[in-house]
């Protein structure tokens, strides 16, 4: 008798406690809602982008401020704006063993105008190899560049020689069109176009002694 009262009773506190957890977990469930699924995800992501794109509209709405500041009533810009990789003219200085050519090229690659070594006069023949010949092109083309009405370029060496004698030309291109004056440096960028072989052509044999 007394251990059929104690199995009834033991039976009725687990009940209990089973219908206590399940009020206790209802309740929170109420209180906290339905658990995230595949729609509330989607939700919080296009919530998510939808701030990035507000941040963006903002950067956009800061760049036209910027922009509509410097323009006058009619829509046009107070100041003209000079892109340098778009309106910017190319130089390109071409320095080999036996002579240097000199070409000035909008940038669309339309040549404007150009020298080489044994075009100018007295450097035809045996002075075109000499080293100075490089610079006597450069400084005749930058004096010709000046007077075309150049205003920003950006120089292209190409050439196997020293660095030493790329400057020197640079240098001498920069003389003839500034005619040595202080503050005028049309030169935006400099440049090696210089090729270099990535293991191509094989060395000649070496010789034996």
């Amino acid at each position: 008798m007394y251990s059929s009262l104690s199995r009834l009773s033991s039976s009725l506190v687990h009940r209990l406690a089973r219908c206590q957890g399940q009020l206790i977990a209802s309740r929170s469930f109420s209180v906290s809602g339905t658990p995230p699924g595949p729609i509330d995800n989607f939700q919080q992501g296009f919530n998510s982008f939808g701030n990035v794109e507000r941040n963006s509209r903002s950067m956009n709405f800061v760049r036209g401020i910027l922009e509509e500041d410097g323009k006058d009533n009619f829509g046009f810009s107070q100041f003209p704006r000079y892109n340098m990789e778009q309106n910017a003219d190319i130089v390109h200085l071409k320095l080999m063993k036996n002579n240097t050519f000199v070409t000035v090229t909008d940038s669309k690659g339309n040549k404007k105008l150009g020298a080489s070594a044994g075009s100018l006069p007295g450097m035809k023949g045996g002075p075109k190899l000499s080293k100075y010949a490089a610079e006597a092109t450069a400084e005749h083309v930058g004096r010709m560049a000046r007077n075309f009405g150049l205003k920003s370029v950006v120089v292209k060496v190409k050439g196997f020689t020293y660095f030493k004698k790329k400057r020197q030309a640079i240098v001498s291109w920069k003389e003839g069109f500034t005619n040595s004056k202080v503050g005028l440096n049309p030169v935006v960028y400099i440049e090696d176009t210089t090729r270099k072989p990535h293991n191509g052509c094989r060395l000649p044999k070496k010789r034996r002694v």
